[in-house]
């Protein structure tokens, strides 16, 4: 056992090595690429006319079915791991300071993206343009009534179980053998902020990575960082639809 591995809790020793999560999270960006290109394909090609409203839904759709493809291929069939190796776990009666964790979590991260926001207009970062540019959600009016039940699913859903099965039960295990906790989750929730590729959300991400990993550590299983992922992309997702 390494040094690192001593500073996880008892009964929750890492079960991923930070090659398994690499080697996957490899796999999942690939899919979602193959997916993508997939898709600019059969529009450009004219073998579908994909409308404003079909389109947004296939792309969340198919890189989501992407994504879980890969990590249910390259991350459980090929390590031979089971759900609760990756922390699908039966959650105690401490499941119950999600009630106070989660809405303390949400208000910590929106202070801190305020201040992040209030630090780019300091530097006459045009934080309107790069909201608008970088947000799919945005998108959301111009769908019927099922589609938008159909992203909204897939958003507050599907997203995130597989990202926290990659980034809170594989990542942050492998990292956790390597680094002390302090430095696995801080390092985890960077690595999650960057991969949205949304700079100027990237402190609400962060603040994000580093609560859900602190939930995976605290409930010894991924329910809890599954149940605030979801709730906060509900959040965003009824702000954007509040918006529109």
């Amino acid at each position: 056992m390494s040094v690192s591995e001593t500073h996880q809790p008892a009964g929750q020793r890492p079960v991923v090595t930070l090659g398994q999560a690499a080697w996957a999270s490899m796999f999942v960006a690939l899919y979602i690429l193959a997916a993508s290109g997939a898709l600019v394909a059969l529009g450009l090609s004219g073998v579908v006319d994909f409308t404003l409203a079909t389109l947004l839904t296939a792309a969340f759709g198919s890189v989501t079915a992407a994504a879980m493809l890969a990590v249910y291929v390259h991350l459980f069939r090929r390590n031979s791991l089971t759900p609760a190796d990756l922390g699908f776990r039966p959650p105690g009666l401490r499941i119950l300071h999600l009630l106070w964790q989660i809405p303390v979590a949400i208000i910590v991260c929106m202070l801190a993206q305020g201040l992040f926001l209030g630090l780019l207009s300091l530097i006459d970062f045009d934080t309107t343009t790069a909201r608008s540019t970088s947000d799919p959600l945005k998108d959301l009016g111009g769908l019927s009534t099922p589609l938008t039940a159909v992203v909204v699913l897939v958003v507050t859903v599907l997203t995130p179980l597989w990202e926290e099965v990659l980034f809170r039960g594989a990542l942050l295990d492998g990292l956790s053998r390597r680094f002390r906790p302090f430095a696995a989750v801080v390092l985890s929730a960077a690595l999650f902020a960057v991969v949205h590729l949304v700079l100027v959300g990237f402190a609400y991400l962060f603040m994000l990575g580093l609560a859900l990993a602190l939930l995976r550590r605290f409930h010894g299983n991924i329910w809890a960082p599954i149940l605030l992922h979801a709730a906060s992309n509900a959040l965003v997702t009824l702000v954007v639809l509040t918006a529109i």
